[in-house]
Order: structure tokens, then sequence, then C-alpha cells
């Protein structure tokens, strides 16, 4: 029987200081410090006596999650292949020798919180990053990122308190049966696995798959949250942060409610109270949320700076952050003159009205439209024909299209010859990463209750740049392309998580 359980290696652990300065690598004897802990707890009575083997062929970064896979290398049960995976990638490989004794390898750490202290913010992502303002990367962006990464973190910790599954972590516990032990919706088993996804970067939970089920266990004590102190941080790094803060407090505090069943998130976080929460997420001043919009104006245009005239299509407009980032770059690179028609979209009417009366007074020699579209409905039922656009644009929308496919057919549907569908997306940097805006959205009928697809969208949520390319292959586009290029930046930076897709609809491809 083989044996499976993912790992990643603490930022904070002291191994990184020295190796290396500005681009940290984890060294290769604490990669196999993880394996004899693997070994330690599949064969419980056995012990690691020496390493027969060993090859190791790509680096791994801090925080960076790795499988660790263990097999039987022959019939005598005392040599064990090992592999170590990042995805289909393998990083490790070689092979064990051990003998049977009757203890069992018991780790302990420390429980106090781990400082604050990320890592200077590397210099190498400028080369990746030029095609944008020198003020959107910048290291109050950098910081504001890593802060709410760790702040998802104390937050889950405090969830699992709240929600008394700590104490159930003793022992090997699916989230399936987490829920039936404690009573929680069957559905909100998900929601467990995410956020024990989240603390297995910390080394203070790990997981072992047996099958289709993937089990948690406790591996160190958690720390005592200190949400207070982390936003002091964050509202230090900037002031803007506090949307996000605010909004990823709310959401956590409807999770219990939900676990029970007494609440769904729609009623918590899109009731009439919560909207200011969303106006100032949505904002431009707050770079967190913004740095979305950036990247898919940048790309847009640049795929449209040779057109002599623009006929724009914007899907889920929100209250119009993204087109108001659209509009502000198309002026800088000349080419608000070009624009013939703009139909800026938004299903909610709130949201449209609040966008409408921004943009109308901002630009008032523009042709700028306002109507409502559905996604997931046929869009020529919607008022919008075939092939009438050069741009289809949409900033972190189509990611909980119902069906992505369909929307995405739909898009090319209503593109001219020639003409380009770009997104700006939140892109998870690789398959199955936890990311800290998914602690909001995730709880959302809309974000989980999608149709999933292996090759494309496995399940719900964001998507990688890779289930990205394969969508829009198979919708048809042509010249796909993810920019920044999310895949080398992720070597250096592993939680860059904003890219813009597109897609160009060929002549004749219909």
């Amino acid at each position: 029987m083989n044996f499976e359980i993912c790992c990643a290696i603490p930022a904070d652990h002291p191994s990184l200081a020295g190796h290396f300065p500005g681009a940290p690598v984890v060294p290769g004897v604490v990669i196999l410090d993880e394996v004899a802990d693997a070994l330690a707890e599949w064969r419980l009575g056995c012990q690691l006596t020496g390493v027969r083997a060993v090859k190791f062929l790509l680096p791994l970064k801090p925080e960076q999650s790795f499988t660790i896979c263990l097999a039987p290398a022959n019939d005598t049960g005392m040599e064990v292949d090992f592999v170590c995976r990042i995805e289909d990638s393998t990083i490790v490989e070689g092979r064990l020798q051990i003998n049977l004794v009757h203890s069992r390898k018991v780790t302990a750490r420390p429980s106090g919180a781990p400082a604050f202290n990320p890592q200077p913010y590397d210099p190498r992502l400028a080369q990746w990053l030029q095609a944008y303002p020198a003020s959107l990367f910048s290291e109050c962006l950098y910081r504001s990122i890593e802060l709410m990464e760790r702040y998802s973190i104390d937050l889950t910790i405090d969830l699992l308190a709240r929600l008394n599954v700590i104490d159930q972590l003793d022992e090997w516990r699916s989230p399936r049966k987490l829920c039936q032990v404690l009573s929680y919706q069957p559905r909100f088993s998900s929601v467990l696995d995410w956020l024990f996804k989240r603390l297995l970067e910390t080394g203070c939970l790990e997981a072992r798959t047996d099958g289709d089920t993937r089990a948690y266990r406790l591996r160190h004590a958690l720390w005592q949250p200190r949400l207070a102190h982390l936003r002091a941080i964050g509202l230090d790094i900037n002031s803007a942060n506090a949307p996000t803060l605010d909004l990823l407090d709310r959401a956590a505090n409807l999770y219990p409610a939900i676990a029970r069943g007494e609440q769904n998130a729609e009623q918590g976080l899109l009731e009439p109270q919560a909207i200011s929460l969303w106006l100032n997420y949505f904002q431009n001043e707050n770079l967190t949320y913004a740095v979305n919009n950036w990247v898919g104006a940048v790309l847009a245009a640049e795929r449209l700076s040779t057109r002599t005239k623009l006929r724009i299509l914007e899907v889920g407009a929100g209250a119009g952050s993204a087109s108001e980032i659209l509009l502000r770059w198309f002026d800088e690179r000349g080419l608000l003159p070009h624009i013939e028609r703009y139909l800026i979209t938004e299903p909610n009417a709130f949201f449209r009205r609040r966008g409408e009366r921004k943009l109308a007074t901002q630009y008032r020699d523009l042709p700028l439209e306002w109507g409502a579209l559905d996604i997931n409905s046929a869009w020529d039922s919607q008022g919008v024909n075939g092939g009438e656009f050069d741009l289809v644009y949409g900033v972190n929308v189509l990611h909980v299209s119902k069906d992505l496919l369909f929307s995405l057919n739909e898009a090319r549907g209503a593109l001219a010859d020639d003409g380009w569908l770009v997104i700006g997306e939140c892109v998870r940097p690789y398959f199955d990463q936890p990311i800290y805006p998914e602690l909001i959205f995730q709880i959302l009928d809309s974000f989980s209750e999608v149709d999933t697809d292996p090759e494309i969208r496995p399940n719900p949520g964001f998507l990688t740049a890779d289930h990205w390319r394969r969508a829009f292959m198979r919708a048809g586009f042509e010249r796909i392309e993810v920019a920044p290029q999310i895949d080398r930046i992720r070597e250096m930076y592993s939680h860059f998580f904003t890219a813009a897709i597109c897609g160009r609809h060929a002549v004749g491809n219909d």
C-alpha cells in the first residue's frame, strides 16, 4: 500500500535565512527531514537507517505545497521509494533504507505565533512586470498581499477554534467526517478542506490521501491568532487595506452559522448593510483588488493599440472600477478617441447605476452605454448581437460562470473577426493552492455552485493559468496569452495570483 502526504516549509524556517538571501530555496536536507517524518507517519514500527539514493531535480520555495509519495521498493520490506512532487513535476526522488523498531518519532514545536516578517521583495520580479505602471507592483503592494495571506492564516486558526474543529484533529479526520461528527451541513466539507489546506503551509497540520479521501491531523500546536496586531500592521503598510480586512472579518463571522445551516452567505454578505463593504473593497484605492483591473487594462490596450475604431462590451462591471481603469489607461495610450461604442453591463441594478453616475460625469464626450447582462444566459437574447464588438472585457467575473465554456463561447460569438476577449482574473499560481480572497468568496453559492470539468475547471473557484489556456483553446480562441507570465513569476514569488488572459476570435472561426 502506498502513502501520500502534503507538506510545506514555512517561510520562517531557520534554514532559510542564508539559503539564499533574496531568493530563498528550501535546503535538500530539510526536504529529507519531511520525508523522514512522512515515513514515521506511514510505518509506525520502522526507523530510517539510510538514504540509498536521492536526486534533487527542481527547487522548492518556502510555503510552496508539495506532496510526498512513499511506496515499497521491493518485497523485503526494508527499502522504500519516495517521490516529492509539485503538481505533476517531480522535485526530489530517491530510496530509503529502514529497520523495524517499536517506537514512533514524535515532533514538537513551540506554539508561539511567528512574527510577520516577509522575505524582501525579489528584484527579479521587475523584469516580468516592466509593462505596468511603476507604482503598481510596489513594495507596498507586496507587503500588503503578504499581510493578507498571513491574516487569512491567523483568521483560519481562529475560525477552526470557533467551529470546535481543533480538538477533533488529534487523530486523522476527513472534512466530510468532521461535518458528520459536528452536525455541520455536508456541503460545508469543501470549506473545511480549504481551511485545512490554508494551514498546511504553516507546518502545524499534515494531510494524507487514501483513494479519493484526504484526511488531516494536527502535527504541532497551533499558535494563538494575533488578528488585532496583524490588522494594525496592515493599516500601517497602507490605510487602504482596511476594506479587504473588513470583508475578510465579515465573511469569517458568518462561517459558524453557515456550517450549522442557519444562514447562507448571500444573506450575510450581500444584505443592504454590507453594500458599503463591497463598494470600498472594489474601489481602485484598494490596490490589493485594483491590481486585477490594471493587468486587464494593460493587456487590452496592447492588443488593440493599432485599431482605428473600438467597440467594447464589458461584462460583470460591478460599480465601475474596472471600467474606470480601462478608460484611464486607454486615455494614457491615446486610444480614447478611437472608441465608437462602449457598452458596460452589470446585472445588479444598484452597482450599475452607481458606476453610470460616476463615469457618465467623468467622460461626458464618450459613447458610453449601460445595460444588464447575465453571462449564464444566451447573450443574443439580451441584446448583444453576434460579431458586434472588437473587445469583450471583464475583471474577476468569468470564473463564476455556471458553465465556463458556454460563457466563453458567448463572448467569442459577440466578437467581430480579429476581435479580442481580455479578462483580468485572480489566477491560482499552483493547482489546489489556497489564496486569501477565497476565504471571502468560497461560501457564496455563485462561487461554488458551478459546473466542473477535469481539464479546464477541476473544482470551483479560481483557475490556474493552464486551466485558462485550455478553456480558451476549447472555446475556439487563438493567440492565447496569460500576462504577466505567472508561470515564471510563481517560481520567485508563490503568492503572486494576478493575471490577464486574452484570446483572439480568428477570421471565419465559427
